[in-house]
Parts: structure tokens; C-alpha cells; sequence
């Protein structure tokens, strides 16, 4: 049996990495579209919306889900509302929508904008700053730790120095050519709509299938505003809200191991879990018709979705963000991110 020359060996190692490399950013670029979203299991209307800063009563109505508001793994959503003719809709008046516990129609006070979304280039490389991590840079720019990791040839325990160059796409090398970011430049609309609107649930396996949501009602109509917020820990703040910041849009409390976290406000638990990325064990509640709260990093988790709570109920135990005991706390106001320090008690 003949050698194989050591050369070959060297060419066939590296082009199953290059492979492999390939395999990976082509699913790193399923995993953000702006137009719209495809439901994996564990996900709810609320995390989904959270993802886009959307009230989820808008993503309803864009689909055309109607109460219970069941959705289903695999079924695609759009994010944004189309016209017949394929074009996205511009709408500056306020949203008009359906308050799932009394059925009243409920005027938003604050609408979100589904106008035509237009970005700017996102840049190839970013530069260290002082006091940085690679947890932070990732979470920032909209990517995993991982991801960043392995584009810039980095092993644990990911130091990374001031000054220091990073690239935030996939080297060109490492998919052939064809493929240079998994961030476009300019995100375009098509002329075709994404999806046809979902007028009913889609077909399933003879199998009878369960929906793996539905959003549950409270047992009594929801406020419409919130009367009193309350602390969620006691701690120091050792990050604040910064609104053109994507890795601030809370604030950091800081704490010890395991403390009890606290309910900010009387509500609703719309979502108990890990599924959304770079806010590991989360609880959201839903307060009133415009406000919800997040509580990220839990060590772990002591109510589930459905679960009413009053304010200041323990809901969760405090965790770690990277070496740091803290909880991130976050106060969305009609989908989009506020600054929690406007709300709570001074103390």
C-alpha cells in the first residue's frame, strides 16, 4: 500500500476545516433576519418579540395570530407588515391593537415604526478599548463570544488587549471565496412578501401536535400603566443605560450568589427560560399594557410562564455575567428598551 504523501495530508486536513468553517457561519447567518423570524421550540410571542423590541401584540397582528395566539416550531413569521403588492408598509399613526385579557381595543401610546428598515454598513474590524472583554465586544456587536473566538484564531480564556485589532466576520479564506460577512451592508426589501399571512394554523402530522405557546390570560384585566416599581435586588449599579449602546440596554446590579431577585412590579411571567442569546436564565414580566421587565443571568429560575406575581415576590436567584455576580435589569415600554433608573424608587 502505497504512503500518502505528507503534503496531501496537510491539503486534505485543511480543506475539511475550511468545510467545517463553512458549515458553521453559513448557520451563524440563519440566525438574524430583520424581515422575519422562524419559530424554534422553547420560544414564545414575548421572546420573539423581545428579540425585535416589538410589542408582541404587533407581531400578532402583522401575522394575523389571533387568541390563543398559539404558534408552532418551524412556522414562519413576519416581522414586518407588507402591503398586497409585496412593499413594506409605512405607518407613522399610532398602532391600534387588541388587548388579549378583555378584548378592548387599546391604543399604543408610542407606536413602533415598520417603515422600510435601512442600516449601515456594519465594520469589518473594531479595536479593543480599555477595560473591554470579549463577552462584551460580542454581545455588543450582535454576536456570539464563540463566533468572535474563532474568527480572530483566539483560545480560551479569550484575553484580548487594548488596542487590539478584531475582526467581526468570518474570514474571506474560510468560505471559499463566495462568502465574505454574515452581515450584510444594507438590508433590502424584496418586491415579493417573505411569507403569506397566516390566517390559520399550519398543517400538521397526523400526529396531533401541541402548540408550543399559547399566550395565557390573566385572571384579571391588565393595568394600564404601573402604579409602583420596586427595586429587584439591592446592590450597587455597576452598568448603566446607554440608548445607542446594543450591549447597555439595562442596567447591571451588582449582588451576592444566589440572592433573591425580586418581581420591579405586579404582573404576569410571559417567559421563564435560556432560550435568547447573551441573556442566559431569563425571566420577562408583563405589567400593564405597555410595560414589561427583564431579569437576566439568574443562577436559576422559580417561576414559569403564566405564573402571576406580586411585586417584590422572589422570582429568581441572582447569577454570574462572566466572573461578575450581577443581574441584568431591563424595562421595555411598548417593545423598546428604557432607562430603568427613570422608574425605579431612588434610593
Amino acid at each position: 500500500m502505497p504512503l500518502i504523501p505528507l503534503s496531501y495530508k496537510i491539503k486534505l486536513l485543511t480543506l475539511i476545516l475550511l468545510m467545517s468553517l463553512l458549515g458553521a457561519c453559513t448557520e451563524v447567518t440563519k440566525t438574524w433576519d430583520p424581515q422575519s423570524y422562524t419559530v424554534k421550540r422553547g420560544d414564545t410571542l414575548y421572546s420573539i418579540a423581545w428579540r425585535y423590541e416589538k410589542d408582541f401584540r404587533q407581531v400578532a397582528q402583522i401575522n394575523n395570530i389571533t387568541p390563543p395566539y398559539a404558534i408552532y416550531p418551524g412556522q414562519r413569521l413576519r416581522m414586518q407588515a407588507v402591503n398586497k403588492d409585496g412593499s413594506v408598509v409605512e405607518e407613522s399613526r399610532p398602532q391600534v391593537l387588541t388587548d388579549i385579557s378583555t378584548g378592548r381595543v387599546v391604543i399604543v401610546e408610542e407606536a413602533v415604526s415598520i417603515a422600510t428598515v435601512k442600516t449601515l454598513p456594519k465594520p469589518g474590524f473594531t479595536t479593543v478599548q480599555k477595560n473591554e472583554t470579549l463577552y462584551a465586544i460580542a454581545r455588543r456587536e450582535g454576536y456570539s463570544h464563540h463566533q468572535l473566538a474563532r474568527w480572530n484564531h483566539l483560545r480560551s480564556p479569550y484575553s484580548i488587549k487594548p488596542g487590539q485589532k478584531l475582526r467581526l466576520s468570518p474570514p474571506a479564506s474560510s468560505l471559499g471565496g463566495t462568502h465574505s460577512s454574515t452581515a450584510p451592508s444594507k438590508t433590502t426589501v424584496s418586491t415579493k412578501p417573505v411569507v403569506k399571512p397566516v390566517t390559520r394554523p399550519l398543517k400538521l402530522p397526523p400526529i396531533k401536535a401541541t402548540p408550543l405557546v399559547a399566550v395565557t390570560r390573566p385572571t384579571k384585566a391588565l393595568p394600564v400603566k404601573v402604579e409602583r416599581w420596586h427595586w429587584p435586588v439591592k446592590g450597587r449599579v455597576i452598568q448603566t443605560y446607554k440608548a445607542n449602546d446594543t450591549a447597555r440596554k439595562g442596567i447591571g446590579i451588582a449582588g451576592k450568589l444566589g440572592q433573591s431577585v425580586k418581581a420591579a412590579a405586579a404582573g404576569t411571567v410571559v417567559y421563564s427560560g435560556n432560550g435568547l442569546i447573551n441573556y442566559g436564565n431569563l425571566i420577562i414580566i408583563k405589567h400593564s399594557h405597555s410595560f414589561l421587565s427583564a431579569y437576566a443571568y439568574n443562577q436559576s429560575l422559580l417561576v414559569k410562564e403564566g405564573d402571576s406575581v406580586k411585586r417584590g415576590q422572589t422570582i429568581a436567584k441572582m447569577g454570574k455575567l462572566e466572573a461578575k455576580v450581577q443581574l441584568h435589569f431591563e424595562i421595555r415600554r411598548n417593545g423598546k428598551p428604557v432607562n430603568p433608573l427613570y422608574y425605579l424608587p431612588k434610593s
